[in-house]
């Protein structure tokens, strides 16, 4: 057995590397000098300063623009917060940083994929295993900087970049839910996300607030998986705030995202150009003439003539006039 001192270490190092012919790594020495190192040094690149070694840079480090609060970074960072994870292992060799996701989204895991790619300026690995997909991306450095990232920081950062962590967020752990959406009042529909982290729940209610999207929130014991956490669930009912999350938020998975465009399809909605047109023609004609000429139900006319009631009516732009069609299946657009 090895009787390991500062300066047995040190020539030992030194050898490793005149036969390497540079500065070893974790990876190129036996695990017992790289332990004796981390116990009488510290850890290993101060028992190399004390060899007067290269101090090799890490692997995957992040540059200095991938540490600024943007998009994708945003993005990953609600991913990580939900179905995704920053985790470090150890073994031997040191230490081990890796953000991964695993879902059965395809679609899901290529869009974090390029997120990651965007943000980090390296390559990760995509793969399947069954029917689920991977996406891995090992470096220390930005595994570090997700786990300690202050998430309280998005709600100072410009909307974009809110709207990009949300949809992180929602496209891990939220959904929409269309039922008996022919059958009128029996139909259920709405947007939720569940979450067990406090934190998180703020973060959400305090944006959607801030995108003046009205929402309930619940909580429950969840069982799933024999879990005995509280659990909270953030729900999104009514057509305009549905809308208004459709508009300003939306998903990249196109499952969700097809899901939430038929909900809002298997509404009666009407246009504020329609209801605007109503207001001027009264003027001059009776509100049943009015009805047959804008081609709106006598009844949903007069409520709005004489009860001023606008609850379906959506400010829709040129872009979103196909939400009319109720027979036309749009494509959602992906990568947002």
């Amino acid at each position: 057995m090895v009787r390991w001192s500062k300066y047995k270490i040190i020539k030992e190092l030194k050898k490793e590397a005149e036969m390497l012919s540079h500065s070893p790594s974790i990876n190129e020495v036996p695990s017992s000098l790289y332990g004796a190192a981390n116990w009488h040094f510290g850890n290993w690149n101060k028992a190399k300063i004390a060899a007067g070694l290269e101090i090799r840079k890490q692997n995957n480090a992040l540059k200095e623009s991938s540490r600024k609060l943007s998009n994708d970074l945003a993005y990953v960072l609600g991913v990580v917060a939900g179905d995704g994870c920053a985790s470090y292992s150890k073994n031997n060799h040191g230490t081990k940083g890796t953000i991964s996701l695993g879902v059965t989204d395809k679609d899901f895991a290529e869009t974090f994929k390029i997120y990651l790619e965007r943000w980090s300026s390296y390559t990760s690995k995509l793969q399947k295993y069954g029917n689920k997909y991977y996406v891995t991306f090992n470096s220390v450095d930005a595994t570090k900087f997700v786990k300690n990232f202050d998430l309280k920081a998005i709600l100072r950062a410009d909307k974009k970049v809110q709207i990009y962590f949300i949809r992180g967020l929602f496209d891990s752990e939220g959904g929409v839910i269309g039922k008996n959406l022919t059958k009128g009042r029996y139909a259920k529909r709405w947007i939720h996300f569940s979450n067990s982290d406090k934190e998180i729940i703020y973060l959400v209610s305090t944006l959607l607030s801030i995108f003046g999207i009205s929402y309930k929130l619940k909580s429950r014991v969840h069982s799933g998986f024999g879990s005995k956490k509280l659990q909270y669930e953030i729900i999104i009912y009514g057509l305009k705030n549905i809308f208004k999350y459709y508009k300003q938020v939306g998903f990249n998975i196109h499952r969700k995202q097809n899901k939430l465009i038929e909900v809002i399809k298997s509404y009666n909605f009407y246009t504020e150009g329609q209801f605007k047109k109503a207001k001027e023609l009264h003027k001059i004609m009776s509100f049943r003439k009015v009805a047959k000429n804008i081609g709106v139900s006598e009844a949903v006319v007069y409520r709005w003539l004489f009860k001023d009631y606008k609850e379906k009516i959506l400010n829709l732009k040129e872009e979103d006039k196909w939400l009319l069609n109720k027979k036309n299946k749009k494509k959602q657009k992906n990568m947002r």
